[in-house]
């Protein structure tokens, strides 16, 4: 069992430490273990601080809760490392007898206000249970074979940061043997995530792809996505790749929004396709017979934002899933402001 997993069970004195309140009620935080696949949630700013401090990701603030209400009880299971919540002292008790460790009230629900959506994964050891707030995130596990559960408990009303994660998938374009092929695995991650092109995989769906006879970016995709070109600006631009998706799905390009309005798209349960920096880097400049393109681009699927700690998720098909400071991203994806959404 992992380590990070392991601790979490530890740090049960920590709940009466102290919690994050303001007048919105009381602070709920949101962890990810990504050895387990767990969520965890607590009030407790010293046990998320040890548990960021030991590998969890910080994810912001879920939920506010009140201060006082119908109590969410917390379980933990020993044997796996999971953590359960529920309002229902039947299955508290039920989960006691089955060897479960009651950890006590965790924190309080109101009898109404901003539902909690709670999702099972069936497939799942650990991270069974999943609580989120978001109707987006709540169809998109469905989609993905998650089972609803109804309404675990409520927040306060209207006091939540905003938080967005569409969970997108992960294509790899280098185990496809495609290093130049950011541009068709995340078109198909975003046409996959709104249930389009479900039959294609990243070989069959790059066979596909419009081809620039002239070698012009702005026609079709420039040379050939398996190999390196040398002298040849190897990529596919917006209005042909948006072109090239509209044969599956609904999809537009959308160049030149801001990121107020790639927000509005997540908000609106919509992933964008965007091009920005290998790595978030410095833009690398180069001249070309159509014009000047950014040599280190790269492209990848936008699929979250967190309010709270101004981050963007992204799924990269160069490097995985992961979140970028604001900063950094909006930074890269202002150099051009080329972006692609799937509805």
């Amino acid at each position: 069992m992992k380590k990070v997993g392991l601790l979490v069970g530890l740090l049960i004195g920590l709940l009466c430490l102290p919690v994050s309140v303001d007048a919105a009620g009381t602070a709920m935080s949101r962890l990810y273990n990504p050895n387990s696949g767990e969520h965890f949630y607590t009030a407790n700013t010293n046990e998320r601080d040890n548990l960021t401090r030991v590998g969890w990701r910080y994810e912001g603030i879920g939920w506010n809760a009140p201060a006082s209400g119908n109590p969410v009880y917390r379980l933990y299971n020993p044997n796996v490392g999971d953590h359960h919540y529920t309002l229902n002292t039947s299955e508290r008790d039920t989960l006691k007898r089955a060897g479960w460790r009651y950890e006590g009230i965790s924190w309080y629900s109101p009898s109404s206000g901003i539902p909690l959506y709670r999702l099972y994964n069936p497939n799942a050891r650990t991270g069974t249970h999943h609580y989120t707030l978001n109707a987006n995130e709540r169809d998109n596990l469905k989609r993905a074979g998650w089972r609803y559960e109804g309404i675990s408990w409520y927040a306060v009303q209207g006091s939540a940061p905003e938080y967005i994660l569409l969970n997108a998938p992960y294509i790899n374009q280098n185990s496809a043997g495609l290093p130049m092929g950011c541009e068709a695995a995340t078109l198909l991650q975003s046409l996959q995530l709104k249930g389009y092109a479900r039959n294609y995989n990243l070989k069959s769906f790059i066979k596909e792809m419009p081809l620039a006879a002239d070698n012009n970016p702005n026609n079709g995709f420039a040379g050939r996505p398996d190999i390196v070109m040398n002298g040849v600006y190897q990529s596919i631009f917006p209005a042909p790749l948006a072109k090239w998706g509209s044969r599956y799905g609904k999809v537009a390009n959308i160049s030149g929004s801001s990121t107020a309005t790639l927000k509005q798209e997540l908000r609106n349960g919509n992933s964008v396709v965007v091009y920005v920096t290998l790595n978030f880097a410095s833009p690398q400049y180069g001249k070309y017979f159509w014009g000047t393109g950014i040599d280190n681009a790269h492209i990848m699927t936008l699929d979250g934002y967190n309010q709270s700690n101004n981050t963007y998720h992204v799924s990269d098909p160069n490097a995985g899933k992961y979140w970028v400071a604001g900063n950094k991203f909006e930074a890269s994806y202002n150099l051009k402001k080329y972006a692609v959404v799937v509805r």
